[in-house]
């Protein structure tokens, strides 16, 4: 978890526990950017020594912190990069923001989704459906018959900010069922994987000020690495978005844009590096190439066949419209026949496909 002086981190932080089927198998990493009017993510209601039963009080051993002060965060890459360097040889890992709730028993939920997808390079991830009546307040199983699917993407930003974004994703009812569906791209705010993926596939430490396009530069990297996105059948866990009853309360919530004036340039040399290792931005441009090899593109795909099998123009930046039509059902059947038998992967070099927008109308 990366908090951003978010006064849910605490409660996020608690369900994680008390949501758990099996609390005791967890282990949490917090990076809590703060100041010192802001409420601590690890620190309990009351002091464990008046109640010790309180959940941070309980499982405070397995709930690891890095603090930093509010001003010298330069965004969610870095923070997540410190968050990254926690990581411990633990079998799974996820990565989830600052203001989530979970069903009950979500752990084994999840991982026996993953287990479905029967790939070693499964990452279940997707943008979380909103919290309002999601979740049961007394048994706190899901209320949510859709779950989200990621497949809208296009250009955003100008001049050398430009970049791919992935915007607002529909929701459906799953068409597809006892098994993951599988989608074409990585949401930061939910991912869940072996651990290796965080060890393959880190966040890069030189991106200051960068926000919307890390989930590009993951999601291009982990395929070059041959790992393959999927979305659950049943959602685990929903987002608190500024919407509705949580508009006012979540408006209020800071963010690490207040910095922008104390890094002056930054946020357009790490856009300029992010597209430059990804192969996405202007050929010609000259952009900071230290540790480029340890953040960057693996050798178990080229990134052209993500751009073509998913319909991304980066010389034009442009991308062809009507992806949805494709991811599903018909995405499935497609590609899942070319899942390698020893389970590490699609093997995409088995089909020749090339989405292009069957409506350009």
């Amino acid at each position: 978890i990366a908090s951003y002086r978010d006064y849910e981190c605490r409660a996020t932080l608690e369900d994680i526990f008390e949501r758990a089927k099996y609390p005791e198998r967890l282990r949490v990493a917090v990076i809590d950017q703060r100041t010192g009017e802001d409420d601590s993510c690890t620190e309990p209601r009351l002091p464990c020594s008046q109640d010790s039963t309180q959940t941070l009080c309980k499982y405070q051993p397995m709930i690891d912190v890095f603090e930093v002060d509010a001003k010298l965060s330069v965004g969610p890459v870095f923070a997540r990069h410190l968050a990254h360097r926690m990581y411990r040889g633990e079998y799974f890992a996820m990565q989830v923001d600052s203001h989530v709730r979970f069903t009950q028993d979500w752990d084994v939920d999840l991982i026996g989704q993953w287990k479905s997808a029967n790939n070693e390079m499964a990452v279940m991830t997707t943008y979380l459906s909103d919290i309002i009546g999601s979740i049961d307040p007394v048994t706190h199983k899901n209320h949510h018959p859709g779950r989200p699917i990621m497949c809208k993407t296009g250009y955003e930003g100008n001049g050398k900010l430009r970049h791919l974004r992935h915007g607002q994703q529909p929701e459906g009812i799953p068409g597809i069922h006892n098994q993951p569906t599988l989608h074409p791209f990585w949401a930061a705010g939910f991912s869940f994987a072996r651990g290796h993926f965080v060890v393959q596939v880190p966040y890069d430490q030189y991106l200051p000020m960068v926000f919307q396009g890390e989930e590009i530069s993951i999601g291009l990297r982990g395929f070059t690495y041959g790992y393959d996105y999927y979305t659950a059948e049943r959602s685990v866990a929903f987002h608190m978005y500024a919407v509705k009853e949580n508009k006012a309360r979540r408006q209020r919530v800071k963010l690490f844009w207040e910095n922008g004036s104390l890094y002056p340039g930054s946020g357009l040399a790490g856009m300029k590096r992010l597209n430059g290792i990804i192969g996405m931005g202007d050929p010609e441009d000259e952009y900071f190439t230290t540790d480029e090899d340890e953040y960057g593109l693996g050798k178990v795909r080229q990134k052209q066949e993500f751009f073509k099998l998913y319909g991304i123009h980066p010389e034009t930046k442009t991308v062809e419209g009507n992806l949805c039509k494709f991811v599903g059902k018909p995405m499935q059947r497609k590609f899942i026949p070319f899942l390698r038998r020893n389970r590490m992967g699609i093997d995409f070099s088995k089909t020749d496909f090339e989405f292009v927008d069957p409506d350009p109308e």
